[in-house]
């Protein structure tokens, strides 16, 4: 870290830097470094993703690891690319006899192994207008690798039941990269906290929802007509928005509504 005059010697293979937020709050994105270790004494290898910066506050520096397994009936392989994808929050390892490995980052936990070809894979960039790789193998084949957004949250709820809780961590993963396929979820969420008469939770929810799925008129309406003593439910929603957001078209007006009914433009 030069900023800091810090150095560290690592043992292993390949590493990288990225910034992605990868705990619950969402609107603060961690500066990582990932990497893959390979101690000499150690038959074990494995990856590392750590915060470099400063954590979000009142957060603890974060830190997960785990094995990188090869396939059973490989022998001597080892990692030569390592991407993280800030947009979908997870990390691509592609290793020398060509498997590609998807670990989800903010838990390290492995997600996806196949094998993409048969040839040596040199040498790779990444694509940040796909939010994916480009890679090509030593018979001159380009390789496009990338994340299907629509079916990516779907993917690890439906076919990763190694994952001791997939619903969970898709559910997690869609709540900070905003991604779709986890619709269910953000609404039963949604309405177990608003039932409970946590606004502000259910506001939050509302806020890592894809689009207008749960931050709509319909919602806004429905704070509207909640009971609270203190202060009322709608701007227990607006004020939690505006804490790291900005508010959609439909919210905005709503809010802007009761200032100019009062007749107080000036507030606007």
């Amino acid at each position: 870290m030069m900023d800091k005059k810090q150095g560290q010697i690592l043992e292993g293979y390949v590493g990288a830097f990225c910034n992605m937020p990868v705990t619950d709050n969402v609107s603060y994105k961690n500066q990582l470094f990932t990497f893959v270790e390979k101690k000499a004494a150690d038959p074990t290898t494995r990856i590392h993703v750590m915060e470099i910066g400063n954590p979000a506050p009142g957060a603890a520096k974060f830190k997960r690891t785990a094995e990188l397994q090869y396939p059973p009936d490989v022998q001597g392989d080892f990692p030569v690319i390592i991407h993280p994808v800030e947009k979908y929050g997870v990390i691509y390892v592609i290793t020398k006899f060509g498997y590609l490995y998807v670990f989800e980052a903010a838990s390290a936990t492995l997600i996806f192994r196949q094998r993409i070809t048969d040839s040596w894979i040199f040498a790779s960039v990444s694509n940040p207008k796909t939010g994916g790789a480009i890679a090509i193998n030593r018979n001159g084949q380009m390789l496009a690798i990338n994340v299907d957004e629509n079916n990516l949250i779907p993917y690890i709820m439906n076919q990763c039941g190694h994952i001791a809780d997939n619903v969970g961590l898709a559910f997690k993963l869609a709540q900070r990269h905003s991604l779709p396929g986890a619709d269910d979820l953000f609404k039963a969420q949604f309405e177990k906290l608003f039932a409970s008469g946590d606004f502000k939770g259910a506001a939050l929810i509302a806020r890592d929802a894809p689009g207008t799925l749960i931050r709509n008129l319909d919602t806004i309406n429905k704070f509207k007509a909640a009971q609270a003593t203190g202060v009322q439910p709608v701007l227990v929603y607006f004020s939690t928005l505006l804490e790291t957001t900005k508010l959609n078209e439909i919210e905005s007006v709503e809010l802007v509504k009761p200032v100019l009914q009062g007749g107080k433009k000036e507030l606007i």
